[in-house]
């Protein structure tokens, strides 16, 4: 009986890099399923054939596009296009956003398709060659530089389309970037649900709905999820007594805050503390904030 041969394991994908000089006729890149598609549109003209892009599907640069899973669908470069295009594994992309609130609201913008005026000679094209740069080199730390980089492209190309979606706050998704963003600022007052709806200019049982359908909690659980990470991080990092921890995320009583902790944590904040302390000795990166 012949033996079969074991399994070999599957290469992990990894991060490719385009450049597109201006073809003299038209061309086509298949964008791979599993990976996201970030397309900087120097100029001419590209056309995305089954790849989901919500507005239209024949684009003219200088754009900049972002793709969350190429799908199998193909991308048709016209003839003289400039482009560059950036296939990045989507491990890569959850990789290079920080484990925050803040990289929570990032995932969800990312975890759609994108598209923004693209600056010539802008900040994410300069961070595009830089990652193209270090990409290719085989020098130690060049491979952590890359996701340094890596990190920075998302981070700028989420600032430029929040501006977008935080101006258009009309719509759900526009909404809920509002008031995720007040809630970061002002999570200490404690303000009512109510409070916050009279800020965003909507009814309460529209912030309520919208905040539901984007983070499957309420905005009263929402807020408290705030203030919970806030307090695990100060009682992870810091020395700070859980009385002061209590004061500076604006509870008036400690107690009260002790028993407002194990509600949501099912232990007390010394406790917690303890356990922290623990697997940091014992090598636990869990908490470190960045990958």
């Amino acid at each position: 009986m012949k033996a079969s041969n074991p399994p070999q394991p599957t290469r992990r994908a990894r991060l490719q890099i385009q450049d597109i000089r201006s073809p003299l006729t038209r061309v086509g890149v298949t964008l791979a399923a599993g990976t996201a598609q970030l397309v900087l549109l120097h100029g001419g003209r590209v056309e995305l054939r089954d790849g989901g892009l919500p507005e239209r599907e024949e684009i003219d640069g200088p754009r900049l596009l972002w793709l969350p899973d190429g799908n199998g669908g193909e991308l048709s470069i016209a003839g003289g296009t400039r482009a560059t295009i950036l296939s990045i594994p989507e491990l890569d992309v959850m990789n290079a956003l920080p484990a925050t609130p803040l990289g929570e609201r990032m995932r969800k913008t990312f975890a759609q398709a994108l598209s923004a005026p693209l600056e010539r000679d802008g900040q994410v094209a300069q961070l595009v060659q830089g990652l193209s740069r270090e990409y290719g080199l085989t020098e130690p730390g060049a491979e952590l530089s890359a996701q340094y980089y890596l990190s920075l492209i998302l981070i700028h190309i989420w600032r430029q389309v929040r501006t977008d979606l935080v101006a258009h706050g009309h719509s759900p998704q526009g909404l809920v970037e509002r008031f995720m963003a007040l809630a970061s600022q002002r999570m200490r007052e404690h303000l009512r649900v109510s409070d916050y709806a009279t800020a965003l200019n909507v009814t309460r049982d529209r912030l309520g709905t919208a905040v539901r359908r984007a983070t499957g909690k309420s905005p009263q659980g929402y807020l408290h999820q705030l203030l919970i990470r806030e307090a695990s991080e100060l009682l992870s990092n810091t020395g700070m007594p859980v009385s002061q921890v209590a004061y500076r995320l604006g509870f008036h009583d400690p107690a009260y805050f002790t028993r407002f902790f194990i509600r949501h944590r099912g232990e007390s904040p010394a406790k917690f503390r303890r356990t922290a302390r623990i697997r940091r000795l014992e090598g636990d990166k869990s908490y470190a904030a960045w990958p």
